[in-house]
């Protein structure tokens, strides 16, 4: 029975986006009366896209997404979400979609603060963690959760109840996540334990000093770590090294700066901290597929794609 109810309100929720989008004059990353909701819908398969994955959750109500996180590898449908708890460097693609049937996703941005407070003021216990759970998780969501986004979606037709039912909303959306089978994901980044924080603040060091060269027994010894236990816990919270979350960090700083405009490869490659201006454009086709200029004009739409 409850299987039957979570279909009938995946289906709801699905014909409420539908009817959203039915006055949104082609546009596909559809904002919402809130600032931190979001509606997105894809109508064929994207390419694959390479960005920063912020601490958020994302609904998937229709088609199919795959994400490279490191060197592990997300699919997943109607009915699953996926979550961050921490910003993370990421690859993915829509991998189903169809005018007839378009890939439909709710995402909800996570302010860790906000999340922190609200689990202090509920006195919400912490979730039991396994072996350095990472932070980035797919989960099936459960009927408590899509009755709240069916909920939460009703409201968008009721724009004075927004202020007030929207923030209770996204706080119960906020319990079933931290509460569910994902829960660790999000805390780990949140509230964690010595070693969370440890691996949460060298994350942030590596993002604010991007363009500055990475000592690791230096940041180790910031952090209160050995060289060793920093990188052991670093990558099983990223799936990947230090060096190589720096590394995806300069190369899609460097793709911001190139798809500005009037700004020639070689300057960016050292803007971001390459001291090597053909090692950045190796590494930089690695990871996108197209040398810097190729890539940025692409971007820009006056250049077909490499």
């Amino acid at each position: 029975m409850n299987k039957l109810f979570e279909q009938d309100l995946l289906g709801r929720l699905l014909e409420t986006v539908r009817l959203q989008y039915a006055a949104a004059n082609g546009i596909d990353d559809l904002p919402t009366a809130l600032p931190w909701l979001g509606l997105i819908r894809r109508r064929e398969p994207t390419p694959i896209g390479r960005g920063m994955l912020e601490p958020s959750m994302c609904l998937l109500l229709q088609g199919e997404k795959q994400m490279l996180v490191g060197e592990r590898v997300l699919r997943y449908g109607a009915g699953c979400y996926v979550q961050a708890g921490m910003a993370m460097p990421v690859s993915g693609q829509v991998v189903r979609a169809g005018e007839a049937e378009p890939y439909y996703g709710i995402r909800v941005d996570l302010d860790p603060k906000e999340l922190a407070a609200f689990m202090l003021e509920m006195q919400i216990p912490m979730p039991v963690q396994g072996d350095d759970p990472p932070f980035v998780s797919v989960e099936v969501a459960e009927e408590g959760l899509l009755d709240a986004f069916a909920r939460l979606l009703g409201l968008l037709d009721r724009p004075s109840d927004l202020p007030v039912l929207g923030r209770l909303l996204k706080q119960e959306i906020m319990y079933y996540l931290v509460t569910g089978p994902g829960g660790p994901t999000l805390t780990r980044g949140v509230m964690g334990s010595q070693r969370e924080f440890a691996v949460n603040k060298a994350i942030g060091w590596i993002r604010e000093h991007y363009d500055a060269p990475l000592k690791i027994a230096e940041l180790a010894e910031a952090v209160h770590l050995s060289p060793s236990v920093l990188h052991r816990r670093f990558k099983a919270a990223t799936i990947m090294s230090p060096l190589q979350y720096q590394k995806q960090v300069r190369l899609l700083e460097a793709r911001k700066l190139l798809m500005g405009g009037g700004v020639e490869a070689a300057n960016v490659a050292f803007q971001v901290g390459y001291e090597s201006p053909s090692q950045f454009s190796r590494e930089y086709r690695r990871l996108f597929g197209a040398s810097p200029l190729q890539d940025a004009e692409q971007l820009r739409g006056v250049a077909p794609p490499p």
